[in-house]
């Protein structure tokens, strides 16, 4: 719950405000004088404040630069009346969020201070990168793919450069994270952090949101507004979908760009701009260009530095990392006990392509846990949407209507496999045969016995599919082969060939990601090869033609 703390020394409005807040499920704390409230900052967590401009005690600007000493980043929403608004606009330079005017208008009062929250919450919580699904952020980035790696690298690599940055992606994939992350590691991060959906406001407000407007600028301009370029000053300005920009003001952020300055609507005032503009979009901007709907010029200006977030269906196993990320935290925030998502669960969530990406899949598994009624998460209780055949992940679609390949059933399929020493073209039974046997001799070690058979089952069977291109192989299974319980990785990368008893360290090491084993794996290829890639892409088992690709993506 959002604390919010209220300075007024005048009883009637100071009750107005708590009353109109409380409704709206914050925790109100009050204090009638700047001493007071210089106490309570100090001694309790607050995420707004909400403070009147005459103070018994003190001026509303030296209270506001104490504040500023006591929590930087803390959103304070000026109160005053008509004739001392003059003193909020220059509070609101100094760094306040906005202002409101006596009498308190109660709609506009829970509009302002809801936008503070949520401008708190992207300041405050730090956004973690890389992590596992234990993360006690909601709001973390998870992910190991090797696509997600170099978002990793590119965050580093330009964060604490102040550039202009592009994050490109499909809707949902987590650009205003990114954002986030690209403001919390960046030389600005003592500044403001401010998010624009330029998709969500019309056209017609939308400019004095991000510029301001002066009173009397346009009918219900009735009073002067400082906009996000100005109250965002020494900060970070996200705007998202801007690919939705209308061509008027597309000439108006250009200037801001180009020439650090502008107006405010209707106003005459050049208003220099020290802000740094992150952008992110999921449309095709290019095409746009050429179609003519957005201008090439601010298109080359907005992109200083590109960051591409692949969509979920491209994420590989990050997808499961994410279920038990999403379902942690959805049985806390419903105070439920659900610790596990069923095998038939998770082949349902697998097998859909996930158009939303992971905003989707967090909407999905919150669903299904708040119907959960037992420890575990089955399929009974995932929303309708996720069973839709026209949304199946493309490896999942059947060209001649039989369901996809389950786990369950893999003692169905042909096997390569000598374990029971049976023909190809006979049906064996995996589970059955292999669990019979050791049970037979007592075998302590069943569950890795079984799982070993079946990885081996599965890595043939791909190998088989891509006519023995062990790195293609690797790719589509999707995991590091270092987490293998069986021999498996040693049938997609030749490790008896490249590993010798002088090398400092193993191949393949855990927690490497498929991306580092590969560039290892072809390092040490081409070393014993002379350089010859013919000849290492024979050592590898690939062909010479995904060799001279591999080099190439890798920057080898």
């Amino acid at each position: 719950m959002s604390r919010i703390l209220v300075v007024d020394d005048e009883p009637a409005d100071l009750n107005l405000v708590r009353r109109a807040l409380e409704k709206q499920d914050y925790d109100v704390a009050t204090a009638e004088c700047a001493r007071d409230a210089l106490r309570k900052l100090r001694r309790e967590t607050v995420d707004v404040a909400v403070l009147d401009v005459m103070l018994p005690d003190e001026d509303g600007l030296d209270v506001l630069q104490k504040i500023r000493e006591i929590d930087e980043h803390l959103p304070v929403v000026f109160v005053t009346s008509g004739g001392e608004s003059s003193t909020a606009i220059r509070a609101m330079k100094l760094g306040a969020l906005d202002y409101l005017l006596k009498p308190i208008n109660v709609t506009e009062l829970r509009s302002v201070v809801g936008r503070a929250v949520e401008i708190r919450r992207l300041t405050k919580a730090p956004v973690e990168m890389n992590v596992d699904w234990r993360s006690s952020d909601v709001h973390s980035i998870i992910g190991r793919c090797p696509a997600m790696q170099e978002v990793y690298k590119s965050i580093g690599i330009v964060a604490a450069q102040d550039v202009t940055v592009l994050i490109r992606g499909e809707s949902g994939t987590g650009k205003e994270l990114v954002a986030r992350a690209l403001y919390q590691y960046s030389e600005r991060v003592q500044g403001p952090f401010l998010a624009v959906n330029c998709a969500a406001i019309p056209e017609a407000l939308l400019e004095s949101e991000l510029f301001g407007h002066e009173k009397g600028a346009f009918t219900g301009a009735d009073r002067k507004r400082i906009g996000k370029f100005e109250q965002c000053r020494g900060g970070t300005l996200f705007l998202d979908e801007i690919g939705d920009m209308s061509a008027v003001l597309q000439s108006k952020l250009l200037r801001v760009l180009q020439e650090k300055q502008f107006e405010r609507v209707g106003g005459n005032e050049t208003i220099q701009a020290d802000v740094r503009v992150i952008a992110a979009t999921h449309r095709n901007l290019e095409q746009m260009v050429s179609d003519g709907e957005f201008r090439a010029d601010l298109y080359y200006r907005l992109n200083g530095f590109s960051i591409h977030l692949p969509p979920l269906r491209e994420r590989g196993n990050d997808l499961d990392l994410l279920v038990k990320h999403f379902r942690r935290h959805a049985s806390r925030e419903f105070d439920k006990d659900v610790h596990e998502v069923s095998c038939d669960a998770m082949r349902i969530l697998r097998s859909y392509s996930w158009p939303g990406n992971i905003r989707e899949l967090q909407n999905a598994i919150r669903q299904a846990i708040l119907k959960t009624s037992g420890p575990a998460l089955l399929p009974d209780f995932l929303p309708a949407f996720v069973f839709s055949r026209s949304n199946r992940a493309p490896e999942e679609q059947q060209t001649n209507g039989d369901p996809p390949l389950e786990v369950e059933s893999i003692d169905e399929r042909k096997s390569t496999s000598a374990i029971d020493n049976q023909a190809d073209n006979e049906p064996i039974n995996i589970f059955n045969g292999i669990t019979d046997r050791q049970l037979d001799f007592n075998s302590p070690h069943l569950y890795d016995d079984v799982i070993g058979a079946v990885e081996q089952q599965l890595v043939r069977e791909v190998l088989k599919r891509t006519a023995g291109d062990k790195v293609e192989a690797a790719r589509r299974l999707g995991i590091n082969p270092a987490l293998l319980r069986s021999q498996a990785a040693l049938e997609l990368l030749d490790l008896a060939a490249l590993h010798h008893q002088n090398e400092d360290k193993p191949l393949i090491r855990v927690g490497m990601t498929l991306a580092e084993i590969e560039t290892e794996a072809i390092h040490r290829a081409l070393q014993q090869s002379g350089g010859c890639r013919k000849a290492a892409a024979k050592q590898l088992g690939i062909s010479t033609r995904t060799m001279q690709r591999r080099v190439k993506e890798l920057g080898i």
